[in-house]
């Protein structure tokens, strides 16, 4: 907002040069006139400079695109002009945060090519989700403060905001074998763990850090110790995102409580070395391919804050059209947005996951206990009667599973989570 001063010494200046033109006019008086003539020539002058100052002026931001929900954030804006411009006032945008808006005052002149960092601090105050940051207004007056100029910069970037993320420690119960990953069964050369199996000659690429010294002073060539391949536990996530089981709003719906259990999970599992991979049918599917280490974390949590409750396949039907992808002797987690499962359909799964040696853990969302979106949920003595049989039965069958309310604290259940069978 400009600044009411500014505002009264313009108006003044205005008023003051309209009012002596006309007396110079009406009285014949060539001082009135030449007192206007300046004036006028002032403010003409002011008016130029406040828009030539920012007509040379150039920023960048440089930020990381991510952060999860509280985050305290920093924001890097890098300014620089090709003409001197000095008390230029900088506003930016800050989608995550409530207080979106940041403003900040440079008030050394800039001058020619040099770069000016400023700084600002901001909290991932709002809900999980894509954000955008910017655009950039830059706002700046002439030496006399009477105009102030303003400029757009359309400086605007996607920030993904992903949701509070807890260590599911009783997830750890399941036993996540190792088994093979793809990427191991297409090398041709032994791999990097603790079991020694010999040596074998030198090969481009290998790492000279493993040459087997005394052997290739013995044989007079190159040879290098060769190791057993590393078996890495191997984790998949399939989450639910069929559209029939919407309900709720915000922070207490059945999406939030899929999403921000999903994300728990593929934290923890990443966190523990496992190669992970999280698949989901929507209208834009969901798919992270196998892999593990900080960059593919990011990715997949990305992917989950991009997920949306819009699809028409049932779970089950998911699981099996991907279940090529679900390696032997691993571990998989299913996060269904309903309680009212198909048990029929879920003991299929059962008998083809024992048959592959898979462990299976269950976490359903009861979606009745939200606020329905459309239709009148069923009896709430029905629904709980319902849980509880699908409670039994996959207990009884050795599989570990969790039922999520809407009344539930969501941190707490995850942090004392127990998975053991």
């Amino acid at each position: 907002m400009e600044p009411a001063r500014s505002t009264l010494y313009r108006s003044f200046l205005l008023t003051a040069t309209t009012a002596l033109f006309f007396l110079g006019i009406g009285f014949r008086m060539v001082s009135f006139l030449i007192v206007a003539a300046v004036w006028t020539l002032i403010l003409a002058l002011a008016w130029t400079l406040a828009r030539r100052g920012l007509a040379g002026v150039k920023a960048r931001r440089v930020l990381y695109p991510s952060a999860f929900e509280g985050d305290e954030v920093s924001v890097d804006l890098l300014l620089e002009s090709d003409r001197p411009v000095g008390m230029i006032e900088v506003a930016d945008k800050f989608g995550p945060s409530i207080a979106d808006e940041h403003r900040m005052l440079e008030p050394c002149p800039l001058e020619p090519d040099a770069v000016r960092r400023l700084s600002y601090l901001s909290w991932c105050s709002r809900n999980w989700g894509l954000h955008t940051v910017g655009p950039l207004r830059l706002t700046t007056a002439d030496p006399w403060g009477l105009w102030r100029s303003e400029r757009l910069l359309p400086l605007v970037e996607e920030f993904a905001l992903f949701p509070r993320v807890y260590d599911v420690s009783g997830l750890w119960n399941l036993g996540s074998r190792p088994t093979l990953a793809p990427h191991e069964a297409a090398m041709g050369r032994a791999g990097s763990s603790r079991l020694y199996l010999g040596v074998r000659d030198y090969r481009a690429g290998d790492d000279p850090r493993h040459i087997h010294w005394p052997a290739s002073a013995r044989r007079g060539v190159l040879v290098v110790k060769e190791y057993e391949v590393d078996l890495a536990p191997y984790f998949t996530v399939f989450i639910d995102l069929d559209k029939q089981y919407r309900g709720g709003t915000g922070r207490k719906s059945v999406l939030e409580y899929v999403v921000r259990t999903a994300a728990s999970i593929v934290w923890s599992a990443a966190r523990e070395g496992n190669f992970v991979q999280l698949i989901g049918e929507g209208r834009k599917p969901v798919f992270v391919p196998p892999g593990r280490g900080q960059d593919h974390l990011t990715f997949a949590l990305y992917e989950l804050v991009r997920a949306v409750q819009d699809g028409e396949a049932p779970l089950h039907d998911v699981i099996l059209h991907h279940l090529p992808a679900v390696p032997e002797r691993s571990t998989v987690t299913l996060v269904s947005g309903t309680a009212y499962v198909d048990l029929a359909a879920i003991d299929e799964l059962l008998e083809v996951f024992r048959g592959r040696g898979v462990r299976l853990a269950v976490v359903l969302v009861n979606n009745f206990s939200f606020p329905a979106i459309h239709g009148w949920p069923p009896p709430r003595a029905e629904v709980q009667e319902r849980c509880r049989e699908v409670s039994f039965f996959l207990q009884s069958r050795g599989v570990p599973v969790r039922i999520l309310e809407e009344t539930m604290d969501l941190e707490a259940v995850l942090l004392q989570a127990d998975f053991s069978t």
